[in-house]
């Protein structure tokens, strides 16, 4: 039955999307989608396995009526999923599913902006997690956003459970914390020149309660653009144990040529886990398999990478990542990526892991996606 369903959802995007191609009368801004392919190879040191999947995703967003907007998303992914799998592409049974992931109303009052529904979030510990997989994370939830303070934007949420790439099944709406889904309240201020500051809470009931901060400050001479990252996260579980970890980074890019360079740093000082919760993560050291959720407990990793611009949208990078464990064996990790941005819409990536874990056992990963945004 899913299958059908996330089969009758990509047919009926592909024929909508042919159709807004091929009549721009019908073409407004309300509607938007993306078709993705991809392809991952798996070796990790026991099997090894390759797969293909393809996601499609058409959204209608309407025109303002009262103040209020009214947005549906409607995505599926096909193919035939293996294991072992670096990424997971599909749902749970690793099967292809169809999903409504968006479906919400939202309005504007004054300079505040509330949304209640199936949404897409970007904050700290709360994200789409953009990129990673063939369907990205969303969110069931209510959130309130203002910007009555003079640079500065006010987030108060109560998010009920997700689906996507980081959830336990990508096809269906996941629990967050059983029925009680966690509340976070953060602010965002901008108001000192070069300066973005952040600073937020979460708190879920009988689980764990997180507080973050951080700092971006980010500048520009007539050599370089550059910028630096200063967080603290201090995650306290019911359980007892807590994880507090510190993390530092900078970033920067030549003007003369096309050089990036990275580094960065995170430190968990105790011994319970860093959690990424629910998303990718906001932590500077992370890479495409690996962050500091992976040290396990208590431990450092230190992150470190360049990327060359070879043509007009042609880029190559490589990443190096090391987690000094305290109580467990170590780990490395080396990513290789190329991306290419042919137009707007239209842009092709891959991606290279090559991880040597002593703890937890090594893999090697290839995974490469084609993307048209519509």
């Amino acid at each position: 039955m899913i299958r059908n369903i996330s089969k009758i959802s990509l047919v009926t995007s592909l024929f909508i999307a042919t159709a807004l191609a091929e009549d721009s009368n019908t073409t407004k801004s309300n509607w938007s989608g993306e078709l993705r392919g991809g392809y991952q190879y798996t070796d990790d040191s026991v099997n090894t396995a390759g797969e293909f999947g393809l996601s499609t995703s058409i959204k209608y967003e309407s025109d303002s009526w009262n103040n209020l907007i009214f947005g549906v998303r409607v995505t599926g992914a096909i193919g035939d999923g293996k294991t072992p799998e670096g990424i997971a592409f599909f749902d749970v049974n690793n099967d292809g599913y169809g999903i409504v992931d968006e479906l919400y109303v939202k309005g504007a009052f004054g300079k505040s902006e509330l949304t209640i529904g199936r949404q897409a979030i970007d904050l700290p510990f709360v994200d789409t997690d953009s990129g990673l997989g063939l369907v990205e994370n969303r969110f069931e939830a209510i959130v309130l956003s203002n910007k009555d303070i003079k640079d500065s934007t006010i987030y108060l949420a109560h998010v009920r459970s997700w689906s996507g790439v980081d959830s336990d099944d990508a096809g269906n709406f996941n629990r967050i914390n059983g029925n009680d889904g966690v509340e976070l309240a953060g602010i965002e201020y901008t108001g000192i020149e070069n300066f973005d500051l952040k600073a937020f809470g979460y708190m879920a009931n009988n689980f764990v309660n997180v507080g973050y901060l951080e700092a971006v400050y980010e500048n520009e001479t007539d050599l370089l653009e550059y910028s630096t990252t200063l967080q603290y996260a201090l995650q306290d579980y019911d359980d007892g144990t807590k994880a507090s970890i510190f993390g530092i980074g900078a970033e920067l890019e030549l003007k003369n040529i096309p050089l990036g360079f990275n580094i960065a740093y995170n430190k968990n000082f105790d011994y319970g886990v860093a959690d990424n919760l629910f998303g990718g993560g906001p932590f500077v050291t992370s890479m495409e398999h690996y962050t500091i959720a992976e040290l396990e407990g208590k431990g450092d990793m230190i992150k470190g990478g360049l990327s060359y611009e070879i043509i007009d949208g042609l880029t190559i990078e490589a990443n190096y990542g090391k987690l000094n464990r305290s109580a467990l064996l170590d780990a490395k990790i080396i990513d290789y990526g190329l991306c290419y941005e042919y137009n707007n819409n239209l842009g092709f990536n891959a991606v290279y892991s090559d991880i040597k874990d002593d703890q937890n056992g090594d893999m090697k990963n290839l995974r490469a996606y084609i993307t048209y945004d519509f």
